[in-house]
């Protein structure tokens, strides 16, 4: 690669969402109440109360919603960072590859489907 090319910036591909310093930016709220969930008690106290600790962690509406309705795409176009979003999918009962499959507008059979060797895999429901 010459140096010309790579002070390009990079090239989008489509349906993905680069994670730059400002998408960070806008992100960080929802990052950090994904990063709490770590810890037991804050798992707990978020199933009990979903609102009152989106609340307490300074979400906006916005961001609020995104969670309640588990947008796990729109969560990353807003500036969630997979690792930690996967935090907020588990804590209610989602895995990664839900998340995949809601990520494509697929069902869960569908996505996994399009696997290398998922043919004909049951998900462990």
């Amino acid at each position: 690669m010459t140096t010309e090319e790579r002070s390009q910036p990079p090239q989008a591909i489509p349906g993905t969402f680069v994670f730059t310093g400002e998408r960070s930016r806008r992100g960080y709220r929802l990052n950090k109440l994904a990063s709490t969930l770590t810890d037991p008690a804050n798992r707990e106290r978020f199933r009990a109360d979903e609102n009152a600790y989106m609340e307490a962690m300074g979400l906006n509406a916005k961001e609020q919603d995104i969670v309640r309705r588990r947008d796990w795409k729109e969560m990353v176009e807003h500036g969630g960072n997979i690792y930690v979003i996967l935090k907020i999918a588990a804590t209610v009962g989602q895995t990664l590859l839900d998340m995949g499959a809601q990520m494509r507008g697929e069902t869960l059979p569908q996505f996994l489907a399009t696997r290398p060797g998922r043919q004909g895999h049951k998900a462990g429901r």
